[in-house]
């Protein structure tokens, strides 16, 4: 008889993905390569390949004819990575994949570089969604099929974006909080049965053990590759993390805080983070990866700057809580001072503006007495709004810059504008803050089904709604230009027609005029 440790050995020489403890294969078993994740910045391309079986030797990526030099970016070998600086910028680049013996594996591509620094775009197209992740066997109020995701982005795809940011929850896979402390004994032993079903993440073992890298593999492929593929290969990623990329939902109880991440779920993090996430190009270099981790910034030229950041990792408690490190939050309030960008956008993972009552937002609001779902609020740490407070001031204080908020985590799409927050009059110069849209979602609205609230404005907030929000699938399609930025949000959700997801038009459309 074969123990589960004899099966897993032996599924090491199966294909990524492909039938494992119960789950699918791969969404194109015919094509080596699984998923193409690139990544730019004026003068540099990073190549992220996944591939369905590890090769006996490193994959030929080849960047104008010149072969760059391959890294192995996880312990099996079925993800490659190729990071080229030095290239002309704002240019496009021919590549091409082959394997050690020359044979291609795709059709060459071409991948442009950013504009120069000192360069004056008088566009540029960004591509913004959220929450893509979930396995699509979660049930029929859990995520949408590979095969609809795949759909939306193909229509995204379509309006030919210059850049796309997907602002985190790429997967949900919640160990603790799913298994032990949230919602009905009922319900958990479903989790633990599809979970035992598809990939089993053994606690008992290294975060890095044989069973867990063979698990964080599937969901990967299962949540990321399989919705991706290759259809990207031009545009180039980023990826921002939130609470379920740490395996756990944003919680808390008398057993303590979900969040920041436990080292063994941070492992599997930057397990999965290795394996299939674009490589970041824009990191600040602190000599602390860890805290350097949650911030990413991207210059467009002397048109736009970007700073994406996670609010997850650097959870604390106490009088000088915050959801950033406090070097992060220093980096953030610097970068956006001393830009001299035309436009200027913060990415935050936890959105602002917005509540749906859950424990890791920004703001003190928690779920009405009529909520279905458990409040944990009073958890909730009066220093992560103090530190929103400070980042909404530098937002509202910029001089010729409109401030622009984008946010992830919230399943929803909606425009508003902050005239003020707390005690920080902002009618000067108004937040105008964003949800682009979820991609993964297939319930009839959430949190309304799951956590029996619709999304509302914080009471400490004074807002006027510019799209309404709605719990529906989608994704914005925002254009920059040096004199207003224009945001066009897509919209659709079961059940529609799947076939109606081709023809999308904008539901609403919104400038954003940049001050005088």
């Amino acid at each position: 008889m074969y123990d589960r440790r004899h099966v897993l050995r032996g599924a090491a020489a199966m294909g990524l993905g492909t039938m494992f403890m119960g789950g699918v294969a791969w969404s194109r078993p015919t094509t080596p390569v699984r998923a193409i994740l690139p990544s730019a910045t004026h003068d540099t391309l990073g190549v992220k390949v996944l591939l369905d079986t590890p090769p006996s030797s490193a994959p030929v990526l080849k960047i104008n004819g010149r072969a760059v030099a391959a890294r192995k970016m996880d312990a099996d070998g079925y993800s490659w990575g190729f990071v080229q600086s030095g290239l002309s910028a704002g240019k496009p680049h021919e590549l091409a994949l082959a394997d050690e013996r020359g044979k291609a594996l795709r059709a060459p591509w071409q991948l442009k570089t950013l504009p120069p620094p000192d360069s004056a775009p008088d566009h540029f197209r960004v591509l913004f969604f959220t929450c893509a992740g979930g396995d699509e066997a979660g049930g029929p109020d859990g995520y949408l099929p590979v095969t609809v995701r795949r759909a939306l982005f193909d229509r995204a795809l379509s309006f030919s974006p210059d850049l796309a940011v997907a602002n985190g929850d790429h997967v949900y896979w919640d160990l603790d909080t799913a298994l032990k402390y949230r919602r009905d004994p009922v319900r958990r032993a479903q989790t633990e049965e599809l979970y035992r079903k598809i990939a089993w993440i053994d606690q008992d073992l290294a975060f890095d053990s044989e069973t867990n890298r063979r698990s964080v593999n599937t969901v990967a492929a299962r949540q990321i590759a399989s919705i991706y593929e290759d259809r990207f290969a031009s545009v180039p990623l980023i990826f921002i993390t939130d609470d379920h990329d740490y395996y756990e939902n944003d919680n808390a109880g008398t057993w303590g805080y979900s969040l920041p991440p436990r080292p063994f779920i941070f492992g599997l993090q930057q397990q999965t983070q290795a394996l299939a996430y674009p490589i970041a190009l824009g990191r600040p270099d602190w000599g602390n990866a860890y805290e350097a981790g949650t911030v990413e910034t991207l210059k467009i030229g002397k048109l736009l700057d970007l700073a994406f950041f996670d609010c997850r990792r650097g959870w604390s408690t106490g009088p000088n809580a915050g959801v950033l490190f406090p070097k992060a939050e220093e980096f953030l309030l610097n970068h956006i001072r001393n830009s001299t960008a035309q436009q200027y956008f913060h990415v935050p993972s936890n959105p602002f503006g917005w509540t749906a009552g859950k424990l890791g937002e920004w703001y003190a609001d928690g779920p009405s007495e009529s909520s279905a779902f458990h409040n944990d609020k009073g958890y909730w740490q009066q220093g992560w709004f103090e530190q929103h407070q400070r980042l909404a001031a530098a937002l509202g204080a910029q001089r010729g810059r409109a401030g622009i908020s984008i946010s992830g985590d919230m399943h929803a799409s909606a425009i508003s504008k902050i005239s003020r927050s707390g005690d920080i009059d902002l009618s000067a110069n108004p937040i105008h803050t964003i949800l682009p849209g979820t991609i993964g979602t297939a319930t009839q609205g959430f949190p309304s089904t799951v956590r029996g609230v619709f999304p509302w404005h914080p009471s400490a907030l004074e807002s006027e709604d510019v799209a309404k929000i709605e719990e529906r699938n989608g994704f914005s399609i925002v254009d920059v230009y040096p004199d207003r930025v224009t945001v066009k949000q897509f919209r659709w959700r079961p059940p529609e027609p799947v076939a109606a997801i081709a023809s999308l038009e904008p539901y609403a459309s919104y400038t954003i005029n940049r001050p005088a």
